[in-house]
Parts: structure tokens; sequence; C-alpha cells
């Protein structure tokens, strides 16, 4: 039996650690994503060809955005952004809290 090449395992030791980080980025539908692109006029025209809403730019390159179509996320993808990622969610629910309100602390 030859020794299995040690590339092999730590790819495979690098995405088990990484998988989780994956699940909890992923965007789920109807939250808010971050889409990221070559420029953020590529990202405003795969929002606009996804069929989503624009909530604010990040930076240069990216913007929040939304939709309450199902499979907005692989819209994007289709439509050129180069990564969605999960926005400003709520926890588990996947939904905005109002920033007008304070949070509660528990005591």
């Amino acid at each position: 039996m030859a020794p299995r090449p040690r590339v092999g395992l730590l790819a495979l030791a690098i995405g088990a650690l990484l998988a989780p980080i994956g699940v909890v980025l992923a965007p789920r539908d109807g939250a808010i994503v971050v889409v990221l692109a070559s420029s953020s006029a590529q990202a405003v025209e795969a929002v606009s060809r996804a069929d989503g809403v624009i909530l604010a730019p990040i930076g240069r390159f990216g913007l929040l955005a939304r939709s309450d179509i199902p499979g907005f996320s692989t819209r994007l993808y289709s439509a050129g952004a180069a990564l969605v990622l999960a926005g400003l969610g709520g926890g588990c629910s996947g939904q905005a809290r109002d920033l007008l309100i304070p949070a509660r602390r528990s005591p």
C-alpha cells in the first residue's frame, strides 16, 4: 500500500477547518448580502440583473443588497458577482434587527 501524499492530507485538513466558516457565511434567501465584484459598477449591474435591491455601498468593490425572490445569491454569481456573503444578519433568523432599537442586555 502506497503512502498518501501529504498535500492531499493537508488540503483535507484545511477544508475540514474552513467548512464551518462557509456554512456561517453562506447567504440565506431573503437576507441581506454583501456583494463583491471587480468594481462597484459591476456589483450594481449584478444586483440589477439578479432582481435585487441595493441597500448601501461598501467601499470601491461592493455593496449591501437584498431580494425577496429565492435563489438571489445564485443569480448574483450568474450575473457577475465575484463573492456573495451573508450581510447584516440577525443571528439564526437571518433578519436584520432595527438599528434604532437598542439591543437588550442580559442581567
